[in-house]
């Protein structure tokens, strides 16, 4: 029999669905004959405070001398919260959606801070008369966060609802900070945390994983370290994740290990494996492994190690995990905050790594970016198939670095060879290997949406960021989205080095374009970091920037401060006034605004992109394909009688034409039920080839 192990999410995560790796590392232990217990303490702490018994008791907790007149407001109505809370947790569960009307029309939730930074017109307007729903999860949302500002800074000053104690980890190069929070009395919501750590992990637990990715889940990973030595002192503690395996490739620091018994880097497989071999009394090397011998933090690896390929890994397991208990509360306003609380998104990887892995701003020198190895279409298409057996869910987000063309194009047929009907979609290059007429097939195999970097719109800056694309292709590649109606979200950057004024202006208008012509639904903007593993911080006297520290202290070391010519000391406001431009623009809003009035305290000059520039590349042509193309038929299996084919199109419409029988023919060989070694067949198998425009605008795509 195997160890038993306890798979852990610390606090504080997005609710809406398990964090991904849970599941993933679930899966291989299993495999390995352990017996895993997952447990998401993110989720289980936030279904304790927001409870009446956990209102009544954090309220009392309340430390009144650090109420300021907002919080008083949310104080003085808590007895409110109280009664409301069970009721629209059930709501934000998806298990009773009644209260639905009495949240919409401003009854059931106190109206505090949140609520007052706009009206309550203004509030209602973007849901109109049939988004009670949205608009309910919208002010439930801002409930929420009412109460974690008030517990923020009455009670935990790390407290958020989706982190905790993230500026105390942020690239902090000390541990001191970190150690003194760890050995001061726990406050009233690390009590629940432990309670909830009490009733959750097995008493006879032979091993704690911790799953850590980012800088808000430190302290609290650290924390139920703390809490395992005294309460489960038999068992030991392993910490990994994106966090560790970013930011702690150098520590040296052994009073971490008063917390931990191993930290593990990158992928957790095989450092896993091996740490549950020897706690099963084999004698095996450690891999990837940090430990403390003798007061000295020590870091094993082996070359006898060998790590499994990304593909022949185990589908990832979700057993023990009740979806139905998550909350789906959207963060910000955004399309991609929406969708994300849909529902309990599935996650799954189909290819390790970047097929790209060359953007100076990127980690490219870690395996998680620089290892590539992808997954099958079939293999792909299997792991959703297992997890919609096991879980009756349909909807899956991929957590790719950047999914590859190919690959998801491949996916999208094999779907539609099983007749499937997913959901699915993921992180993307904008690509120009995204044809529009792969984006077809794309959103017939279940894509609904993409998220991708175009960083800046401007060719002056993409080619030194080495982002393999231009502008034109970009725009190219959101309509080919936009037109098979799959929903696109970009991310930006402000301040990479080398940006002048005028190309961040001429970015808004462009961005302004592609937004009107709703090529791009939605964005969001990130400050520029320079990080430890990218290109531009392995040579940053190449991009004409200057170290500044910090000095490494022993513990992390990723984000470098830096000093260029083109840094003003007002990068975050500049910042905060371009993401004030893509929310109205999202909104349908500001597009008659001059692009350099969003920027007007900071003397931006105006754009010299043309006002026309979008609309001018959308008419030139696409460039030919330079191989034979993949035929495949959209709509429903034609049929022919008496010189008359019929079927459905793409969109479930008939189509009734007269065509010779030949022709009906060569299109049903397109439809996937006629795949011939299940894949679609080339348009040179057709002779002659001139009837394939014909059916084009119905439903036949070349891939």
């Amino acid at each position: 029999m195997g160890l038993l192990i306890a798979m852990v999410v610390p606090p504080t995560l997005d609710l809406n669905t398990p964090y991904a790796s849970a599941p993933r590392l679930t899966g291989w232990l299993r495999a390995l004959g352990h017996r895993v217990v997952q447990v998401d303490l993110s989720l289980e702490l936030f279904l304790r405070i927001y409870s009446r018994a956990g209102l009544k008791r954090l309220f009392a907790a309340v430390d009144t001398d650090k109420l300021a007149y907002d919080l008083t407001d949310i104080y003085d109505n808590r007895e409110r919260y109280i009664r409301a809370i069970d009721s629209v947790v059930a709501f934000a569960q998806g298990r009773d959606m009644t209260p639905v009307h009495r949240i919409a029309r401003r009854e059931l939730i106190p109206e505090g801070p949140r609520f007052r930074r706009e009206r309550a017109e203004r509030r209602h307007a973007p849901y109109g008369e049939w988004g009670i729903n949205d608009l309910a999860r919208d002010l439930t949302a801002r409930m929420f966060g009412d109460l974690s500002d008030l517990f923020r800074n009455t009670i935990s000053k790390h407290y958020n609802l989706t982190t905790y104690g993230d500026r105390l980890a942020e690239s902090c190069s000390s541990f001191d900070e970190l150690e003194a929070e760890l050995t001061r009395p726990a406050n009233e919501i690390e009590k629940m945390l432990f309670e909830a750590a009490s009733d959750t992990i097995p008493a006879d637990v032979d091993l704690l994983c911790v799953t850590c990715p980012f800088p808000g889940n430190v302290l609290g990973s650290l924390l139920l370290g703390k809490w395992a030595a005294e309460q489960r002192p038999k068992a030991k503690r392993a910490l990994g994740g994106g966090y560790p395996s970013t930011e702690l490739r150098q520590i040296s620091d052994p009073r971490v290990f008063r917390y931990i018994d191993y930290m593990v880097l990158d992928d957790g497989e095989v450092p896993l494996q091996q740490i549950t071999a020897l706690l099963s009394g084999q004698d095996v090397p450690l891999e990837r492994t940090f430990t403390c011998d003798s007061g000295r933090v020590v870091y094993h690896t082996s070359a006898a190690c060998a790590a499994p390929r990304f593909r022949d890994l185990p589908t990832p397991d979700y057993e023990g995990l009740d979806l139905q208990r998550y909350a789906h509360v959207i963060y910000h306003l955004n399309r991609v905050s929406r969708l994300l609380s849909e529902g309990s998104w599935l996650k799954l990887t189909a290819a390790h790594g970047c097929y790209w892995k060359k953007c100076a701003f990127c980690d490219v020198h870690l395996s998680y970016i620089g290892d590539f190895d992808p997954l099958s279409a079939t293999g792909l298409a299997d792991q959703m198939d297992a997890l919609h057996q096991q879980t009756g869910r349909a909807g899956f987000h991929f957590t790719d670095e950047a999914a590859p063309p190919p690959l998801m194009v491949k996916l999208a047929t094999e779907l539609l060879r099983r007749d499937r009907s997913y959901q699915w979609w993921g992180n993307v290059r904008f690509d120009p290997g995204f044809t529009p007429d792969r984006c077809r097939v794309l959103a017939a195999g279940g894509m609904i949406a993409v998220t991708g970097g175009i960083e800046i719109a401007s060719d002056e800056l993409l080619p030194k960021i080495a982002k393999g694309i231009t502008v034109k292709q970009v725009i190219h590649v959101l309509n080919a989205f936009t037109q098979a109606g799959i929903m696109t979200h970009a991310y930006l950057i402000h301040g990479f080095p080398g940006e002048t004024e005028q190309d961040t202006i001429n970015s808004l208008e462009v961005l302004r374009q592609m937004m009107q012509a709703k090529l791009l639904r939605s964005g969001f903007y990130h400050g520029f970091s320079m990080t430890a593993h990218s290109p531009i911080g392995k040579a940053p006297e190449l991009y004409g920037l200057r170290t500044l520290g910090p000095q490494f202290a022993g513990f992390a070391h990723y984000v470098i401060q830096h000093r260029s010519a083109e840094q003003s000391g007002q990068n975050n406001a500049i910042r905060d006034a371009l993401q004030a431009a893509l929310a109205a623009y999202a909104r349908g809003e500001g597009f008659e605004r001059p692009v350099q009035a969003w920027v007007a305290s900071f003397g931006f000059p105006k754009p010299t992109v043309a006002p026309d520039f979008v609309t001018s590349v959308l008419a030139e042509p696409l460039p030919a394909p330079k191989s034979p193309p993949q035929l495949v038929w959209l709509g429903s299996l034609p049929t022919w009688s008496r010189g008359l084919l019929q079927c459905s199109d793409q969109h479930g419409e008939l189509l009734s034409l007269q065509v010779p029988k030949w022709m009906c023919e060569a299109l049903a060989q397109c439809h996937p039920s006629s795949w011939k070694r299940g894949q679609p067949p080339l348009a040179s198998d057709f002779q002659p080839s001139d009837w394939q425009s014909r059916f084009a605008r119905f439903g036949l795509a070349a891939i």
